[in-house]
């Protein structure tokens, strides 16, 4: 009995006394996230409202893996510097104000941009890549859906570092944004 109680008290200190290393953080190495946050000097363009862009559950701080369709998991100490809808908004709003015609405005009575981050994740098999996945509805101000659909990204790993993995997810996000923007520009033009 004594012996039980001594094996359960020496695993209860394995559980509290452990060293877990401490987690690590990264960002996506981005073109879209690094351009200069420059005020457009034209106010030409179809006005677009862009919504605040949402991301599912599962896509918080840290990073996820997927190893297949149904297998998902977050890394204990690997963890992104910030949430990645906030990425995916800032280098929205970067490529949206980079496309010729659209004009990003608060009003009301302008077209919405609506946009969900679906997967912002580390693909593990059957090749390693960054993806990039985003549920977009553009609704134009009398409420027709000129997009709703889901643009999709994916950029190589290089290795297995999760730098390599940020470097990769930076090249997705922006190819991700640049066909958003491509489309909405489009889009709106054509209204």
């Amino acid at each position: 009995m004594r012996a039980g109680w001594i094996g359960i008290a020496f695993l209860a200190s394995g559980c509290l006394f452990r060293d877990a290393p401490a987690p690590r953080f990264f960002r996506p190495e981005s073109a879209a996230l690094d351009a200069p946050s420059v005020a457009p000097s034209v106010v030409t363009g179809v006005p677009l409202r862009l919504r605040p862009v949402q991301g599912t559950p599962l896509l918080r701080e840290r990073i996820v893996w997927r190893a297949s369709a149904v297998e998902y998991g977050l890394y204990e100490q690997r963890r992104w510097s910030d949430l990645p809808a906030s990425y995916v908004e800032r280098a929205l709003e970067s490529a949206l104000r980079a496309t010729p015609g659209v004009r990003l405005a608060d009003r009301p009575g302008a077209a919405v941009l609506r946009v969900e981050v679906v997967a912002f994740e580390e693909v593990q098999a059957p090749a390693r890549v960054a993806a990039v996945s985003l549920a977009v509805k553009l609704i134009d101000i009398e409420r027709f859906r000129l997009i709703d659909r889901t643009f999709s990204a994916e950029a190589p790993i290089a290795n297995e570092t999760p730098a390599a993995t940020a470097t990769a997810m930076g090249k997705a996000l922006d190819d991700a944004v640049t066909a958003v923007a491509v489309a909405v520009g489009e889009r709106l033009q054509a209204r």
